[in-house]
């Protein structure tokens, strides 16, 4: 099995996103409040980023991913998770069930977006 491929399964999203789970990566835990817990994985040229979204109560919470994730023009892709998404005010608004998570990606077209 080359590298890449071993990249690929162990990777949410594949290829695209391994980047963001590559040893060179970053990890910051996020504030999403009392009931959710947030980890937002990054590449280290900062063009990937993962998000993960967990809810720890045994009721159903809302959560905008959007809002914790770094600043892009790139699509929000869903990567997994046990979620439904709405559309609120233009905004991304995913209900994770009790206990449930969702993990959504985001790659960049350039490290330029960060600063734009």
């Amino acid at each position: 099995m080359t590298p890449l491929s071993l990249a690929k399964a162990a990777a949410p999203g594949g290829a695209l996103f391994a980047p963001a789970f590559a040893a060179e990566s970053t990890r910051r835990d996020l504030d999403a409040g009392p009931a959710l817990t947030a980890e937002v994985r990054s590449s280290q040229d900062g063009t990937v980023h993962v998000l993960t979204v967990t809810n720890i109560t045994p009721e159903a919470q809302e959560v905008l991913p959007e809002a914790l994730l770094p600043a892009g023009e790139g699509p929000l892709l869903f990567l997994g998770g046990a979620s439904t998404t709405d559309e609120r005010d233009g905004a991304l608004v995913a209900l994770l069930r009790p206990h449930g998570f969702v993990r959504l990606g985001r790659a960049l077209a350039s490290p330029q977006e960060l600063t734009a």
